[in-house]
């Protein structure tokens, strides 16, 4: 199997006040994961930072300028020839107020606990088994 080049996506994990986590529903017509739910974020341009990149991209997805936290894990997808890298971030809101891109068709802020029941895209699937699921819902060893 030949190698694939990787492209690597920034995803931000934004939690309110309450507690509960943003997540965008990917729009039906999208070549990847259509009508999936998906934390905000995206591919750098051409010549774009990974910092600057992962603020554009939150922003044209959510209308929200965030502030960057910290690392929260990595998630891995095979697409259209390329290994994506999905590097989520936590970020928190600095400013603006929510208005979704065209890319998504949807959004919802839903406690840790319900991401379990939300159809995933594929990679944030991956992602909420490693680093989100948490103990109390681990299967019976």
């Amino acid at each position: 199997m030949p190698e694939l080049p990787v492209e690597v996506s920034g995803r931000a994990l934004i939690i309110d006040q309450n507690g509960r986590v943003l997540v965008l529903k990917r729009s039906e017509n999208s070549s990847s994961n259509p009508g999936k739910w998906e934390l905000p974020g995206g591919k750098p341009n051409k010549g774009e930072s990974f910092e600057d990149s992962f603020r554009r991209e939150v922003l044209e997805e959510t209308g929200f300028s965030i502030d960057i936290r910290q690392s929260a894990g990595t998630a891995d997808q095979l697409v259209s020839g390329y290994h994506v890298v999905h590097v989520v971030m936590v970020a928190s809101i600095r400013s603006g107020g929510l208005a979704i891109s065209d890319e998504h068709s949807a959004f919802q802020w839903v406690e840790m606990h319900e991401l379990g029941g939300l159809d995933k895209a594929d990679w944030f699937s991956q992602y909420y088994q490693v680093y989100l699921r948490g103990p109390e819902q681990a299967p019976d060893s």
